[in-house]
């Protein structure tokens, strides 16, 4: 009897079986194609530790050319005991271009699950202002550990949140402006 239930291919139990199959078996498909068409619409990229999908870069990832100061705030995280907050500015033409420059090479996030050194939460917050402007135009909050994440703010003239967008290559962006501004210990582990 048990034998000829699952022979029976008119059997309630059967028929389940292959709808849980065709299920599965299309889930899986739709993964692939959608993790395919992630890597096809941006081209895969060699990073250290292995291949990874980068989404295209949003309008709001690069920042505007006309700053004339950059007030960088260093938050050298939770580990810090003494002088975890610094503040520094410059007015120099040749290093805000730069960084500038920098931030607007980065590529755009990574979209792919991946394992990151440790964070304790040591940030670089760099503000850009046009000549005169009370409120800046544009600003990054870097992330100088863990897996270096750049989030990038644009402001209107009245100060509004235009839009957001997130890069990746933080840890290296950070040691950059932490040279070119003379600023000491970025992380306290």
């Amino acid at each position: 009897m048990r034998r000829s239930l699952l022979l029976d291919r008119s059997s309630p139990s059967r028929s389940l079986t292959r709808r849980v199959v065709v299920l599965g078996l299309a889930t899986i498909a739709l993964t692939a194609l959608s993790a395919g068409a992630a890597t096809a619409l941006s081209g895969p990229t060699r990073d250290g530790a292995g291949l990874e999908a980068h989404a295209s870069k949003s309008t709001f990832a690069t920042i505007g050319s006309g700053a004339t100061k950059v007030v960088v705030r260093v938050d050298r995280g939770i580990n810090a005991k003494v002088d975890r907050y610094q503040t520094v500015s410059t007015t120099n033409a040749g290093k805000i271009a730069s960084f500038i420059a920098k931030i607007n090479a980065l590529p755009a996030a990574t979209t792919s699950v991946e394992m990151c050194p440790m964070d304790v939460g040591a940030t670089l917050t760099l503000r850009f202002y046009r000549s005169g402007a009370a409120d800046p135009y544009a600003s990054a909050v870097v992330d100088s550990g863990g897996c270096g994440f750049v989030t990038i703010y644009q402001y209107g003239t009245s100060g509004a949140l235009l839009g957001t967008a997130g890069d990746s290559g933080g840890a290296a962006f950070a040691a950059f402006v932490a040279t070119s501004l003379g600023i000491k210990n970025l992380q306290v582990l």
